[in-house]
């Protein structure tokens, strides 16, 4: 966690919510959307793995950009107006800006790059 701590808890962050997500969705609604949730969650794994194993600029880019588009997407949808909604908007978009700037951050915050 020394390398890019503000990175790994924006990771963590992301993939604890989607899988309370996974959780809720399934408990609402049941399997119908699981296979969707779950491809999201693959993407999502196959990007973090991208960008913690080769420290990849373009790994950050890709994975910011899934979720400023799934930000965006998710004002266009029925839950949007919803609090859960706008709140679930929110998060894509700050997670998304968080793990491009976590070095600007890190620096900001007084935190030590060791890598």
């Amino acid at each position: 966690m020394k390398d890019r701590p503000v990175l790994i808890l924006a990771i963590i962050l992301t993939v604890v919510v989607e899988i309370i997500l996974m959780v809720l969705v399934y408990n609402k609604i049941g399997g119908e959307r699981l296979p969707t949730q779950i491809g999201r969650l693959i993407v999502q794994m196959i990007l973090i793995l991208w960008v913690l194993n080769s420290k990849s600029n373009v790994g950050l880019f890709l994975l910011m950009a899934y979720h400023i588009v799934i930000g965006l997407f998710g004002m266009n949808s029925r839950g949007s107006a919803e609090l859960l909604g706008q709140i679930l908007i929110g998060f894509h978009l700050i997670i998304g800006l968080v793990i491009y700037f976590h070095d600007w951050i890190e620096n900001r915050i007084g935190i030590k790059n060791v890598g």
